[in-house]
């Protein structure tokens, strides 16, 4: 088995869901589906043919099942710079009172 690594990656949320709904189409992990991608463009011929892509998805697919639990992502709009500063002044207004009972 290879050894994997963690990577955190910003992506245009339109990808994203693109990269989501392909790799749901193919029933393999989003994981699996940008590795198996990345791999073939970085090999040099990006070959589009569905054949030669299912083949190494289904080897992907072997190893990535195992983490993939089919669950949605629920994505949420970021907080807005007004919603941080209003958060940011709670917590600071709980912590005042907890140094102050101390």
């Amino acid at each position: 088995m290879s050894e994997t690594a963690n990577l955190t990656i910003k992506l245009p949320l339109e990808l994203k869901e693109r990269l989501r709904t392909i790799a749901a189409n193919n029933s393999i992990s989003m994981s699996a589906e940008i590795s198996t991608r990345l791999a073939q463009s970085l090999d040099g011929g990006f070959d589009h043919s569905e054949e030669s892509t299912k083949a190494q998805q289904n080897k992907e697919h072997v190893a990535a099942s195992v983490d993939n639990q089919h669950t949605q992502e629920i994505t949420e709009a970021p907080f807005t710079s007004s919603e941080v500063k209003k958060l940011r002044a709670l917590l600071n207004a709980s912590s005042k009172k907890k140094i102050k009972k101390k």
